[in-house]
């Protein structure tokens, strides 16, 4: 049976997402459209590209403007659709996109690292016999835990050469 995660672990992933979002230098904007129709028949009626943190704090003027062209449009049904991405990459930023995995990974680093210096913290005061460079378990995980650095390293270089080229296509 599987040990249930405390409130205080949630806290911890968020923070560990947070701090990986501004290692990346995320910048987190939305892009709202407001429309009426379905699929190739819609049309757009107005669109809004802003900051998520304004989107948020803001969404009541949406809203109205929603209900204002839904009288100027009766017989329409008025619909928004929104597109969360990353100004500085253009990358979305999807569950199953490829920021949000790296994202993901550089979180999963950071708990990773934390829970092997706890390790081996404890295996320092409660084991006299325990040494790092021996310790079967800290050895395996070790490799597991530098491919995953090798792999999110990659991944982040892949990221900034996105970003450049974007640059220099603008």
């Amino acid at each position: 049976m599987g040990k249930q995660e405390s409130v205080d672990d949630w806290f911890q992933m968020a923070k560990d997402l947070a701090k990986a979002e501004r290692e990346l230098k995320i910048e987190q904007w939305v892009e709202v459209t407001i429309y009426y129709g379905y699929e190739e028949k819609q049309v757009s009626l107005y669109h809004y590209n802003l900051p998520r943190e304004i989107y948020f704090r803001y969404q009541w003027v949406i809203r109205w403007r929603m209900a204002k062209l839904q009288c100027q449009y009766p017989k329409q049904i008025v619909s928004t659709s929104l597109y969360f991405y990353d100004k500085r990459s253009g990358e979305s930023m999807d569950v199953n996109g490829c920021l949000s995995k790296l994202m993901s990974t550089k979180a999963q680093i950071t708990k990773a690292e934390r829970k092997m210096n706890e390790y081996i913290e404890h295996n320092r005061q409660n084991n006299m016999f325990f040494d790092e460079n021996t310790d079967e378990e800290l050895v395996k995980f070790r490799e597991k835990f530098e491919r995953k650095k090798i792999e999110c390293a990659e991944c982040e270089k892949r990221l900034e050469l996105l970003v450049e080229r974007k640059r220099n296509n603008q």
